[in-house]
């Protein structure tokens, strides 16, 4: 009889040990471990990468913003000459009705106190024809005899300059609407209240911008400049400690947001003090000029914050340290830093509090941007 086969050894069926099961369970730990570890990794530098780019569209949107509006700073005045360029103009507009003032001046910068966000107000209008200063020798309530009318449209809004003195900004300026441009001598325009026909519109009308009741302002001689049917006068500023917004004074336009994460706005004139065509390194100034023709450009500068409160793990100390240890500069100086919420600066750089500036990644975008209508007035109309 054939001996019968031997069973399978006793090792081969007892299974896996304890000893083995948790070494495996120990290995998995450290796999999951090790994925979530890289997980973690990975989010904070892919959100530290999306508040960057976002911060990156927020400041090439607001530079491009304000660029844009200085770019045309000047446009129908800028060859206006020192007594009336910075003149007050004065102004009523409609709905609501109200009346206003403004300098005639291509950018007004009003410096923050102590260092706080600047507010830049900027002036151009938006006539289709070119246009400079154009002399009237005769005046009554509501017409004014140029020397030439072209340019002047009814519909297009103006300023009437006069009885100015030798001192820069010393004329006498009114803003008026023009009403009709048919006088047969060819010479003449008209600013009258009541209903008219624009050279804009198919429909008739009635004057929007009717000062002193209608009579505007009568000299015997001075200047006009076609400021377009729809000059701008646009402000632009800080609120919230992170907008970036832009009102209009003529038309009466509120806050309008245009970027967000901006913490702060600067902006400084550069003045040709000497008179030799160009911008020195010490003519940059945040005072106005007392001479506004003297003004070919303006720097500015806006600092973006990113949203992502963050530490650097990088810097080799017990705990993770601020991402920015000194305030952002630029071309004028350093920025006034505050805490997140707009108050007085009250952390150090070892707080990783969420209020705490230092703990937010910064981006500075800086620009000169120079007053071609101011320097094209130097030519001949």
């Amino acid at each position: 009889m054939q001996a019968r086969l031997q069973s399978s050894s006793p090792r081969a069926e007892r299974g896996l040990s304890l000893i083995e099961i948790l070494v495996g369970v120990a290995i998995g730990i450290i796999g999951v471990l090790a994925i979530f570890q890289t997980v973690v990794v990975w989010n904070k530098h892919t959100q530290t990468t999306s508040a960057g780019g976002d911060a990156q569209i927020s400041g090439t949107l607001a530079l491009f913003s304000i660029e844009r509006d200085l770019k045309q700073a000047g446009h129908g005045f800028g060859t206006a000459a020192a007594p009336v360029m910075g003149c007050v103009v004065q102004a009523s507009g409609p709905t609501p009705a109200r009346g206003f003032s403004f300098p005639l001046s291509p950018v007004v910068v009003t410096p923050g106190a102590a260092g706080a966000p600047d507010q830049v107000d900027i002036l151009y209008g938006d006539s289709s024809f070119f246009v400079c200063t154009e002399a009237f020798n005769f005046s009554t309530p509501t017409t004014k005899k140029l020397a030439r009318r072209n340019g002047f449209k009814p519909g297009d809004l103006a300023v009437i300059a006069g009885n100015g003195s030798a001192s820069a900004a010393s004329s006498n300026c009114t803003l008026v609407e023009i009403t009709d441009d048919t006088n047969v001598d060819g010479y003449t325009v008209a600013h009258a209240p009541g209903a008219y026909v624009s050279y804009y519109e198919a429909a008739s009308g009635v004057t929007r911008f009717d000062p002193a009741g209608g009579t505007g302002a009568l000299y015997s001689s001075g200047t006009m400049y076609s400021m377009g049917p729809a000059p701008v006068r646009n402000t632009w500023k800080i609120v919230n400690n992170r907008t970036l917004v832009r009102s209009e004074l003529i038309q009466g336009t509120a806050d309008t947001e245009v970027a967000d994460g901006v913490i702060s706005l600067k902006a400084q004139y550069g003045i040709d003090a000497n008179n030799n065509h160009k911008i020195d390194a010490a003519e940059w100034s945040a005072s106005a000029p007392a001479d506004w023709t003297t003004v070919l450009g303006v720097r500015v500068a806006i600092l973006v914050r990113s949203r992502q409160f963050e530490r650097n793990g990088n810097a080799g100390a017990s705990a993770a340290a601020a991402v920015t240890t000194a305030a952002p500069t630029w071309a004028g100086g350093a920025f006034l830093m505050t805490n997140v919420d707009g108050s007085a600066d009250s952390f150090g750089p070892a707080t990783p509090d969420p209020n705490n500036w230092r703990y937010y990644r910064y981006r500075v975008y800086e620009r000169v941007i120079p007053f071609k209508n101011m320097l094209w007035s130097t030519s001949p109309c």
